[in-house]
């Protein structure tokens, strides 16, 4: 593990490229994205303090030299930590209490997997925007409107005009 401070904008995993970290963010807002068949940049969700970054499927895929699907990018400047994914496999494998931290990483993840799931389940934008904010409070006011209404599946455009209404 290596402490790391970056600014906005630094990408924290490259798609295409072997993802072989991940970081524990300890201060700030990631955000976690794919490129689509069209080239578009889709969001998929944000990280925040307390939560990891890396997709388990990249990471994974990373120890046998695949490249990543998933891109990792500091939405505002970040402090985390960066950890080794095949060291932690291997410490994993020595030492009950890194197990147990996979573990709840794991947890932290499928509960974040099934927020946004729940999310993005509403057929309005407007349902959509209320459920992020319900779910995620204070997080919109961190993020830009871009990545927003990206996550949302929505326009910028529309999203400014939801913001005037809401």
């Amino acid at each position: 593990m290596s402490p790391v401070s970056v600014r906005k904008g630094t990408v924290l995993q490259e798609a295409g490229a072997r993802a072989t970290h991940y970081y524990w963010i300890a201060s700030g807002v990631a955000r976690r994205g794919h490129i689509s068949v069209a080239g578009e940049d889709l969001t998929l969700g944000f990280i925040t303090e307390g939560e990891n970054t890396g997709s388990h499927t990249d990471m994974m895929g990373g120890l046998q030299g695949e490249p990543a699907r998933e891109f990792f990018v500091a939405e505002t400047a970040v402090d985390a930590w960066r950890i080794d994914w095949a060291a932690m496999q291997r410490h994993k494998a020595e030492h009950g209490f890194v197990h147990e931290y996979y573990l709840k990483i794991i947890e932290c993840s499928i509960r974040r997997y099934a927020a946004n799931l729940q999310i993005r389940s509403h057929t309005s934008a407007e349902a959509r925007l209320e459920a992020f904010r319900s779910q995620f409070p204070g997080l919109e006011q961190r993020i830009t409107q871009r990545a927003l209404a990206s996550y949302l599946g929505i326009t910028t455009q529309y999203m400014s005009r939801l913001r005037r209404t809401a």
